[in-house]
């Protein structure tokens, strides 16, 4: 079944597409976008499915139902489980990918302000619960192992430095040739604020580097090395 058109066309630039969607939906994709790119698209990813699943259960759009929804004509509750209904039955997902996609929904209904009480959300809408296993990270032994093992010289710098830094790996790959000073006495990396959720810090000594790696690998790996973030200009 075809999506139901909106009286506006969107031509997101964002997303590059000339889909129809509700305004509703692009103006809380814009917004997100503005402060993450990758988040924007996930939730693009997901309030499109939820936008089918209204299309095809009630045939109307996101417009008309936050309307509805505002007149009190539908429960935000029954929606939201009529949804995890709807996954279940079309959607193979991992109970941490389903949570994820109401969770958004949610999100979805309070930024177009439908009221949703955190006790009656957890009374009412039933989803798998989620089961979160115990992880280890790998240790100092593992990790010269996969350094011994990688023949490309690219590739192993790319794996020393993730594992002497604990950089994630959108980090480390969103650095450019002017954010590292090899020339000082203290070599310095430097860590843009818009590729990292830490809260901007500064390493600022070997000794200090040395007692964030314990467990880790060698510090003479990466020698005297500065790491700090820095805010969006």
């Amino acid at each position: 079944m075809c999506m139901l058109k909106t009286q506006v066309t969107e031509q997101n630039k964002f997303f590059n597409t000339n889909i129809y969607h509700s305004e509703s939906l692009m103006k809380l994709i814009k917004g997100v976008s503005i402060r993450n790119k990758n988040t924007a698209t996930q939730y693009y990813s997901r309030l499109t499915l939820f936008e089918k699943f209204v299309n095809i259960n009630y045939k109307i759009n996101l417009d008309k139902l936050i309307q509805k929804l505002k007149s009190k004509e539908y429960d935000p509750y029954d929606i939201i489980n009529e949804f995890c209904v709807f996954l279940q039955d079309n959607r193979n997902l991992s109970s941490i990918s389903f949570r994820e996609k109401i969770i958004t929904v949610k999100t979805f209904l309070e930024y177009n302000d439908i009221e949703i009480t955190p006790r009656k959300f957890k009374l009412k809408v039933r989803f798998p619960k989620t089961i979160f296993r115990h992880k280890e990270a790998i240790d100092k032994e593992d990790i010269i192992k996969i350094l011994n093992g990688c023949s490309d010289l690219r590739l192993k710098t790319y794996v020393m430095l993730l594992a002497a830094t604990s950089l994630r790996a959108t980090e480390s790959l969103s650095i450019r040739l002017k954010d590292l000073d090899l020339e000082s006495n203290h070599a310095t990396l430097i860590i843009r604020g818009e590729f990292t959720k830490n809260v901007p810090e500064k390493i600022k000594d070997k000794k200090e580097l040395q007692r964030k790696l314990i467990g880790r690998i060698p510090i003479k790996l990466i020698g005297d090395l500065t790491i700090h973030s820095k805010l969006p200009d």
